[in-house]
């Protein structure tokens, strides 16, 4: 039997599965899901008080996957609540089934490429690397939207502390400055603000509200402002005149990191530019005299060639982003 027949027909299969998961999710209204979650809370508001001594606070459990037979599966996997976080942290309306399930495809389709070009020991060896790479796209895809989400955050930070900073003086709770600041702010920072005190509306003590905001966010920033909150809390003093000093020092900040991202412009682009040539040039030729190219590709002198070349970019991209990564 054709191997390349067997990858289609897998890919094939893994495709009319991601359809019948995907439909599975989608008849679910956005109302059902909203009721869904209130009812599980309410369940566990219902939890008796040595129970929950017993076994800690008590969370709604999370949904790893539409379908509950892969749910609960999913659910004893080590990592997986990790991974829910980073989808959270990241913003986007996946879950932890059908994060597995766009992974694992990647992986699939990159590693059937090489096939059509070749079919040989080599094209299995390039399929598996390109496995990897495709299994890991995704993670990066969520890393840098994570990490683009949690910048726009801090950059809201400031903004959210003065206005918390100011109602407190007016004679405001510390709950009631945040929720007025989540009504006049915009999202990522007023969705977050927005579920901290739906959270403590229903049952969660306000330390416990901030600290899973915390979690959810993962910002050094805000980590700062939730211990300043709980210093106050411990030892007194002016919540306002603490929040308007946090606000300053993170204006300072953010005014030191736009300086070193100026200085250090150059070099990125330099970098970029370095980086993609080699590439550029390759496609360039692969157009220009494909058969000149194609030596790469079925002589092993080629092949040992480009897999050292692939090796020598990755370790230079990584070695140009350690090095501009400078921490403030």
């Amino acid at each position: 039997m054709d191997v390349l027949l067997v990858i289609i027909a897998l890919t094939v299969i893994l495709a009319v599965f991601s359809l019948i998961v995907g439909l599975r999710t989608s008849r679910r209204s956005a109302m059902e899901e909203r009721l869904d979650s209130f009812r599980s809370e309410r369940a566990a508001a219902e939890v008796s008080p040595e129970q929950q001594q017993q076994e800690g606070p008590v969370l709604r459990k999370r949904s790893y996957s539409g379908l509950p037979i892969l749910s609960t599966f999913i659910g004893q996997l080590r990592g997986s609540e990790q991974v829910a976080l980073s989808l959270e942290k990241a913003g986007l309306p996946l879950r932890v089934g059908e994060y597995y399930m766009i992974r694992y495809v990647a992986a699939l389709v990159f590693f059937v490429l090489p096939f059509i070009f070749t079919r040989s020991l080599f094209a299995i060896v390039l399929g598996l690397g390109a496995a990897v790479l495709g299994y890991a796209l995704p993670a990066i895809w969520v890393g840098s939207k994570k990490n683009s989400r949690t910048k726009k955050i801090n950059t809201q930070m400031v903004e959210m502390l003065g206005m918390v900073a100011n109602s407190l003086k007016s004679g405001y709770g510390l709950m009631q400055s945040f929720e007025f600041a989540a009504n006049q702010l915009d999202p990522p920072l007023a969705t977050e603000v927005k579920r901290m005190m739906r959270d403590a509306n229903l049952g969660m003590s306000g330390e416990d509200a901030l600290q899973a905001m915390g979690d959810r966010i993962d910002s050094p920033d805000l980590e700062m402002v939730l211990t300043a909150i709980n210093i106050q809390r411990s030892v007194g003093g002016n919540l306002a005149e603490i929040l308007e000093g946090v606000a300053f020092t993170m204006r300072e900040r953010e005014r030191i990191r736009g300086e070193i991202s100026t200085l250090t412009s150059q070099q990125r682009m330099t970098g970029i530019i370095i980086g993609g040539l080699p590439i550029g040039m390759g496609l360039l030729f692969m157009l220009i005299n494909p058969e000149y190219m194609g030596l790469l590709f079925t002589t092993s002198a080629g092949q040992i060639m480009l897999v050292t070349a692939v090796v020598l970019e990755f370790l230079g991209a990584m070695s140009m982003k350690k090095i501009l990564a400078i921490e403030i």
